[in-house]
């Protein structure tokens, strides 16, 4: 189980490390920028989004100890993925591609932090 506040330590960790490289200027701006705010937001997005009944029958976030179980997570989805890379776009920036590789270096953060 992850803490909430192990998640945003670990998220940071990885947009600091592995995405803000990758842009520069007001891009780079947006993104950091926008993990920032979306990381200090996080406790409510994961109370919100733990009520949903998709996530609620996942089982995967007790919202008594505000933890997530990111090991069942990570488990049931990321084997699955074979060799795709999961596509985010950020608005006026482009687009973000997350694979294997990146989804275990944001869990090892997670679970460093």
């Amino acid at each position: 189980m992850a803490t909430i506040p192990q998640i945003q330590k670990g998220f940071t960790r990885f947009v600091d490390l592995h995405l803000a490289g990758a842009f520069d200027g007001w891009q780079k701006a947006l993104v950091v920028g926008g993990a920032t705010l979306l990381s200090l937001n996080m406790p409510q997005l994961v109370a919100t989004y733990g009520q949903h009944p998709m996530v609620a029958a996942l089982g995967v976030y007790n919202p008594a100890s505000g933890s997530v179980d990111i090991d069942t997570l990570y488990n049931a989805f990321v084997p699955h993925m074979g060799g795709d890379k999961l596509p985010i776009t950020i608005p006026k920036v482009g687009t973000i591609k997350l694979g294997k590789e990146e989804i275990d270096l944001i869990v090892k953060y997670i679970k460093e932090a």
